[in-house]
């Protein structure tokens, strides 16, 4: 029986402990019987409760109600408790008079009412108390179940980010490589640590916001290494930008589609805004770039889109209720703002 293999079984033991316990005393006391006539006969009584309660719930439950035929268990439940009633009531009178039969006793049907109103208090109580039950385990497997879907999202999202990484810094090395091979031999150092910050430490759900940003800043040296004077960059860090947890690689696709859609007059300013800080448990970040008026205009769909579109799906995850983002596209400059509450 599934009782005896519930975590919940010590509290039944005590439930009919206790019962047994009570109505012992309480028969000894109220008729001056003895304690092993009670004990006997009270025993028994319980034995059949006990099977009529476990009988709803571990089988008319499962069976009926579980399955929406409410009027079914309840005809079932009903009969059953009648029946056991009866029953209950027939073995007590029997009991009583084989060991006292001079005692005036009523009929089976008057004890019974005694027995099923008893019978209809204790199977409410285990009722009541298997559907709560039932009810909290369902809602804890509902959040369990939400939990893993979402961290598997959370996977996949980070694993979409790899090769969208890979992506662009292998591209910005080709160009280096064909401009300056010494310098593109540096820039091979700088890519393998931001590889390995990748591999081997963005697998846990946040990280310090120190090592993001040395993330972000080896990847703005790269890219300025790539776009030479043609780019004028305005990068800052605020000094306040410390000691709290983000979620990891959670800022470069901005940045990344700044450099991306950013635009490539030939004398005219092309710029990069990007601003890093820290204010009232809120962390903000900035960032601005120039575009030109056809054709080059960061999209949100298609390959130039993947990595905004990943972030927004992974900050609605992570920080759902906790940020905003305003991203703003102009005429002449794209702008994104992403502020979020550290908690």
């Amino acid at each position: 029986m599934r009782l005896f293999f519930s975590k919940y079984k010590g509290a039944h033991i005590l439930f009919w402990a206790f019962s047994l316990t009570f109505w012992t005393y309480s028969t000894c006391n109220t008729y001056h019987v003895s304690v092993w006539e009670s004990l006997r006969n009270n025993g028994i009584w319980l034995i059949l409760q006990a099977l009529l309660v476990y009988a709803i719930i571990y089988w008319l439950m499962p069976r009926y109600f579980h399955s929406r035929q409410y009027w079914r268990f309840g005809l079932s439940a009903s009969a059953l408790w009648l029946a056991m009633s009866l029953l209950n009531a027939w073995l007590m009178r029997w009991m009583v008079k084989a060991d006292h039969p001079q005692a005036q006793l009523g009929s089976v049907l008057s004890l019974a009412v005694f027995t099923a109103m008893t019978n209809f208090y204790v199977c409410f109580v285990f009722i009541a108390a298997k559907t709560i039950k039932e009810k909290l385990a369902a809602e804890r497997h509902q959040r369990e179940t939400e939990k893993e879907r979402t961290e598997n999202e959370l996977r996949f999202l980070k694993s979409q980010m790899n090769p969208h990484f890979l992506f662009n810094a292998i591209n910005s090395i080709y160009v280096l490589i064909r401009k300056d091979q010494e310098m593109a031999a540096g820039t091979l150092a700088t890519f393998a640590d931001m590889l390995r910050y990748q591999l081997y430490e963005c697998n846990t759900e946040t990280i310090p916001v120190e090592r993001e940003v040395v993330y972000l800043n080896n990847y703005v040296q790269l890219e300025k290494l790539r776009k030479g004077k043609a780019l004028q960059l305005d990068y800052r860090v605020g000094e306040n930008v410390r000691h709290f947890p983000v979620a990891p690689l959670l800022l470069i696709p901005f940045v990344e589609n700044a450099f991306k859609y950013v635009s490539t007059y030939t004398g005219q300013d092309n710029h990069i805004r990007l601003h890093l800080d820290y204010n009232d448990d809120h962390f903000l970040l900035e960032v601005e770039n120039s575009v030109e008026p056809v054709g080059s205009r960061p999209v949100v769909n298609g390959a130039g889109g993947i990595g905004l579109e990943n972030v927004k799906r992974r900050l609605e995850l992570i920080y759902k209720g906790n940020y905003d983002l305003q991203i703003t596209p102009g005429d002449t400059v794209f702008k994104v703002k992403l502020t979020i509450k550290i908690i």
